[in-house]
């Protein structure tokens, strides 16, 4: 498959903006002048070529709302959502603790733009979610309810619950699921958790492994809000939960929770243990070692410090999974990850997933960019064999074009072929 750049890392990240054309979220020629741009290991042109391309997408939305031409607003007010998101993407502060100061201000603007984007669209009736939490603050969601002849007649209306990942926001999620699943007769649910979003730069909220609780609350949110607005015909007893990488890790456990409200879980290329994949980043006899106790978390910390001055990858990814734990210390970044698994005590690796009892969809890709197939997708299938055949699928996809990229990146066609299919099945929706 053709490559952009030699660095498979950020050839991935153009193909994720690139991927969401489709659905409203890039113009390929916009995504081309912007790869043209960039340079290799230079992150300051990353986010120059696409701010200027998300200030080229506002000033074509403004035009077009003062001609009055909707349908096109709407669709440059999206693409400068994406691309202001895209421009923050690679901004990384001192320490993980320490973003760039640009980091907010560009959150809060992508939230911006794609608010008045998503308030044009056609035969979609879009509402603002304001879930409590702990503390006094406030998770901030999106609910997508189809209308007119999206709407399938003669019945209530089921919900997908969509979770994110370790860097997806919601204004992205928007682009996979919501984008589509409207127009097939499906309520949408996003909503930025804790460490995701604004939730983590505006309201540092960090990201937690227990999502059974996040979701408990979001289900809760549901059940008043339905009450309070029964012209939406939302349907309680068909609600779904998906997420891709650690989204499906997030879905998996709050299917995990064997709340009865949770009907069907999707959770495409999930993570399996965080730990697993966090050690295999790094030389299995330096990590031996170091577990043994001959490597001081010194010498770990001075080792990975290092190498992060050589690779802006690692440093990126050090960075990025600091900032939503609040942790500065590589050797703290590691710890974390043993919490976020759906591995059991004592070798087990199913305790958490044999809770799991409703139908759940299980995807996998040749081609992640960080899991093994076998050791992440293969070991929640595993975990899953207590669940009767009719209850669950697997897909594993071979080819780019299949979806064998991480969170199946150019292939959210596919991928929603997949999920609603599934989920068209196990929920009883009737075409």
């Amino acid at each position: 498959m053709h490559s952009f750049f030699n660095n498979t890392w950020l050839n991935f990240e153009i193909l994720r903006i690139l991927g969401t054309a489709p659905n409203g979220g890039a113009d390929i020629c916009e995504v081309l002048e912007a790869v043209s741009q960039i340079r290799e290991g230079d992150p300051d042109s990353w986010h120059e070529a696409w701010a200027t391309q998300a200030a080229r997408a506002e000033a074509t939305a403004l035009r077009c709302l003062d001609a009055g031409n909707r349908p096109l607003a709407r669709g440059a007010f999206l693409r400068a959502a994406n691309y202001t998101r895209a421009s923050g993407y690679m901004l990384v502060g001192p320490r993980p603790t320490q973003p760039d100061p640009r980091c907010l201000p560009l959150a809060e603007k992508t939230a911006a733009l794609f608010r008045r984007g998503i308030m044009l669209l056609d035969e979609v009736e879009v509402r603002i979610l304001e879930i409590p939490y702990p503390g006094g603050v406030t998770l901030h969601g999106y609910l997508y309810v189809p209308t007119g002849h999206n709407k399938n007649p003669g019945g209530k209306t089921p919900i997908v619950i969509n979770c994110g990942g370790a860097d997806s926001i919601q204004e992205e999620l928007y682009f996979l699921h919501p984008a589509v699943g409207p127009s097939l007769g499906y309520a949408c649910v996003t909503f930025d958790g804790p460490g995701q979003g604004l939730a983590l730069r505006r309201d540092g909220l960090h990201l937690r492994p227990d999502w059974e609780y996040v979701m408990r609350l979001v289900l809760d949110y549901l059940e008043t809000f339905a009450a309070a607005n029964p012209d939406l015909d939302l349907d309680l007893t068909r609600m779904a939960v998906a997420g891709s990488a650690l989204g499906g890790y997030f879905a998996l456990r709050a299917a995990s929770s064997a709340d009865p409200r949770i009907k069907a879980c999707v959770a495409l290329d999930p993570v399996h243990d965080l730990w697993d994949f966090g050690t295999q980043h790094v030389s299995p006899a330096f990590m031996a070692a170091w577990m043994r106790g001959w490597v001081t978390d010194a010498m770990v910390d001075t080792a990975i410090t290092t190498a992060m001055r050589w690779s802006f990858q690692m440093r990126w990814e050090v960075s990025l999974c600091g900032g939503f734990w609040g942790l500065d210390s590589p050797v703290a970044v590691l710890r974390r990850m043993r919490e976020f698994t759906l591995k059991g005590g004592a070798g087990k690796e199913t305790t958490l997933l044999e809770r799991v009892s409703c139908p759940t969809l299980v995807s996998g890709a040749e081609h992640s960019l960080y899991l093994d197939v076998d050791r992440h997708t293969g070991a929640v299938w595993r975990g899953l064999q207590h669940l009767p055949e009719s209850k669950r699928r697997r897909w594993t996809a071979r080819t780019p074009a299949d979806g064998a990229l991480q969170a199946k990146i150019g292939a959210f066609a596919l991928s929603n072929e997949w999920t609603f299919r599934f989920l068209d099945e196990m929920l009883g929706v009737v075409r």
